[in-house]
């Protein structure tokens, strides 16, 4: 997990080629001037998602990607994205690109506008947990990014 502001996100260059495609876009692109939808980038190697999605004070199922890293970045509202370093239970096997299962919280990362985090293929992390328990719209991009 690295959890940061956006304008800071070259400190993080060199830890892999995708990744530094996924930080330059992040920090020279005015994301919530996209459309909703997906927007390729370098190919299946790097594209973003941007999405409406309303945040859940119950969720509890936590994902996890094998192929791709997942830069979660806020664009309107807040979010909280929960973290864990093992499974108690695998719920949903893994198939093409997502697998869910249950873990207990370890770390909270609060995100809002100007903020992401990266979730690191295999990590479980809970993307969309109702910031102080209270739900709300949000607006948000998901940058994939292939490892």
């Amino acid at each position: 997990m690295i959890f940061d502001k956006i304008e800071h996100a070259d400190r993080y260059f060199g830890i892999s080629e995708n990744l530094d495609k996924a930080f330059r876009f992040m920090m020279n692109t005015d994301l919530s001037a996209l459309e909703d939808g997906k927007h390729v980038i370098d190919g299946e190697n790097v594209f973003v998602n941007v999405m409406q999605a309303v945040t859940k004070a119950d969720k509890n199922e936590y994902e996890f990607h094998e192929q791709y890293y997942d830069i979660q970045i806020d664009l309107t509202g807040a979010e909280d994205v929960w973290f864990s370093t093992n499974y108690q239970e695998i719920t949903k096997p893994y198939q093409p690109d997502i697998g869910m299962g249950i873990c207990v919280c370890e770390a909270v990362c609060h995100l809002a506008p100007g903020r992401f985090v990266v979730c690191e293929p295999t990590e479980p992390h809970l993307p969309g947990v109702a910031a102080g328990g209270k739900e709300e719209q949000i607006r948000k991009a998901v940058i994939k990014v292939h490892k």
